[in-house]
């Protein structure tokens, strides 16, 4: 190992230089693969098989089920599925709504690759925590398809631990298919692989050049992929057998591997390089590991400054800071993959379980990427919604601006809405609400036709909020996401709340409305409904049931519904109902309360608050 003792005596480039890659240029035969795969399907993925493994499959795909490992590894399994799941829950965002100008609302949302392709290679050693890293934020974030692909032993077999921890993030099927012919396969899809839509996963160079080819097609990958690397910055403090594992730690996966040390201060480097001797000979990969230590180096910087410089310039996919006040220092890193800090923070904890994800850029490409996180399985599509009053505000400098920049089109599209202004309704509303029990989006127009579009995943409580729409003419769409394996209950009473919400937005002052409503019979069954929009909530009902369930709702639901509503919407809300038929009953609630509710909102003419009071 390189030990140079004063960093200012070598540039620069020369101390965070990596190894050299084999430079003969394969993008011909990679392309030649892609082609092949592209043409052939699964009749050239089983032939490269034979070619590149020395197997012959009957099926490209296997599945998770049979997994059998020992229990200490399915322990640990579990526990670093707990911990990456939790950690890459954590960065789901909320949509945060922003008012750019009164009137016109900005947000940005977060929105699931569907199909996903994942990469996991064989090689020396059987990465199943690549597996982990790679599914679990996969499916946290929503993802539809999740592929996994991951060449064959000799006898065609997976490896059980990749099997095991494949099943751990919920994938039931593996393709037993490696190399360039295996990036083809989720580019561009075959008789047995789905074409996904991006591709993540470490791999060799061959693997590494397919990624670059199809990336070329239009095809998204995670990352510039490249041998791995550890950059570690120590001090006076630094434990040299710490230092020695974690040099060793990053060796042991190639002989490309790269590892660079820089001491802030002088330091014992010989103690270190004993260390490392005296664990080199306990190591069973130690001759690839002795391979790698060859091309290392420690570096002895003058000062922690100029350590830190030296470092930033490396730009390493793994940090490990080893120095006195080693959370202080590590605040002023600002290129590196992920940062391992203090002496009882080994880099092998972030590979494996602690919760990070350890698929990271390499070569110095953290300068400008970040390692794979929740964000890389989703696309951030950006909103914006302007009320009239906004696009009066607004519009005015945007035909400014397009007239200044000659586009006469851009300046016309916002002219001739602001000149039709008079004639629009401003009555709606808009809500959504997220917890964890209910993801919720409601819009509405009290001045609509009576159009619905519900979704809640409960077919007759979406028979009737249409019920709701087409009788009070309003237009009302509604999504909710419920936790219905639980039960109906946070579904129904959430949609209540977020569509009370939604009325007394659209409602706004209340002005200008007839404030009160009246009654519906349907049948032999009789509803009377009286709404009153006075600013204050309350809910009398009385309306009894027989029957547990009328469809797939609750019944003892249907009076917290109208709570919840009431509480929201701000509305005094009596309903009485009875009759024979239950179905009956609770639809002709429902017919009352949207014909109450019409009467209630209709326009007056005029801009009167409608109390005795001046005020609701």
């Amino acid at each position: 190992m390189r030990v140079i003792t004063e960093a200012n005596a070598v540039s620069i480039d020369e101390i965070i230089r990596r190894p050299a890659l084999e430079a003969r240029d394969i993008s011909a035969d990679v392309r030649s693969i892609l082609d092949e795969v592209r043409t052939n399907g699964d009749a050239a993925l089983r032939s490269f098989t034979s070619a590149f493994d020395g197997v012959e499959l009957d099926s490209l795909t296997v599945s998770t089920a049979g997994a059998i490992i020992p229990d200490d590894l399915q322990e640990a399994i579990t526990v670093a599925s707990r911990n990456i799941r939790a950690f890459h829950e954590a960065q789901k965002e909320p949509v945060k709504e922003v008012t750019t100008t009164n009137g016109v609302r900005c947000w940005r949302k977060s929105v699931a690759i569907e199909r996903v392709g994942l990469y996991v290679p064989g090689g020396t050693a059987p990465l199943f925590s690549s597996v982990l890293m790679l599914a679990i934020p996969a499916a946290v974030a929503g993802c539809t398809e999740i592929l996994l692909c991951t060449p064959p032993g000799e006898k065609g077999e997976i490896d059980p631990a990749i099997l095991a921890a494949a099943r751990e993030a919920g994938i039931s099927e593996v393709v037993r298919v490696g190399g360039a012919q295996a990036i083809a396969a989720m580019a561009y899809g075959t008789e047995s692989v789905s074409r996904v839509d991006k591709i993540f996963g470490p791999g060799n160079q061959w693997v590494d050049m397919a990624k670059r080819l199809i990336a070329s097609d239009g095809i998204a990958i995670d990352l510039p992929a490249g041998p791995t690397e550890v950059g570690i910055l120590i001090d006076s403090t630094a434990n040299p057998a710490f230092v020695a594992a974690d040099i060793l730690s990053q060796a042991e996966h190639g002989t490309d591997s790269d590892v660079l040390v820089v001491a802030t201060e002088a330091v014992n480097t010989d103690a270190i390089l004993n260390a490392v001797d005296a664990q080199l000979a306990e190591l069973p990969r130690a001759d690839i590991a002795r391979q790698a230590f060859a091309h290392s180096r420690i570096v002895v910087a003058d000062g922690r400054a100029e350590a830190v410089a030296l470092m930033d310039a490396y730009a390493p996919e793994h940090l490990i800071i080893q120095t006195h006040h080693a959370a202080a220092l590590a605040e002023e890193v600002t290129h590196a993959g992920s940062v391992f800090i203090g002496p009882w923070t080994p880099e092998s904890l972030g590979d494996y379980a602690s919760g990070t994800n350890h698929t990271l850029p390499t070569n110095g490409a953290a300068r400008a990427y970040a390692g794979v996180s929740l964000d890389s399985f989703v696309r951030k599509i950006t909103f914006q919604e302007a009320t009239p009053e906004g696009l009066d505000e607004l519009g005015k400098h945007v035909e400014v601006m397009a007239r200044a920049e000659q586009l006469e089109g851009h300046a016309q599209a916002v002219a001739i809405r602001r000149a039709s202004l008079d004639a629009t309704s401003t009555r709606t509303g808009f809500v959504r609400r997220k917890t964890n029990e209910t993801d919720i989006v409601i819009q509405i127009d009290l001045d609509g036709s009576g159009r619905s579009d519900a979704r809640t995943g409960l077919d007759f409580f979406d028979h009737m909020l249409d019920q709701i729409a087409k009788h009070a003419r309003i237009d009302l769409t509604v999504r909710c996401d419920g936790d219905l394996e639980v039960d109906e209950h946070h579904t129904i009473e959430d949609t209540a709340l977020a569509l009370g919400s939604a009325l007394d937005q659209a409602l706004g002052e209340r002005r200008g409305i007839h404030r009160y409503g009246f009654t519906a019979p349907m049948d032999e069954a009789l509803a009377q409904v009286a709404i009153d929009f006075s600013g204050r909530s309350w809910l009398v009902w009385n309306v009894s049931f027989s029957r547990e369930y009328v469809g797939d709702v609750p019944t003892e639901m249907f009076a917290h519904f109208f709570k919840s509503l009431s509480d929201n919407a701000r509305m005094n809300l009596n309903i009485q109902a009875s009759g024979d038929n239950e179905h009956h009953i609770i639809e002709s609630v429902f017919k009352g309360f949207a014909r109450a509710l019409g009467m209630a909102i209709r326009p007056t003419g005029d801009d009167a608050l409608p109390s005795t009071k001046g005020s609701l």
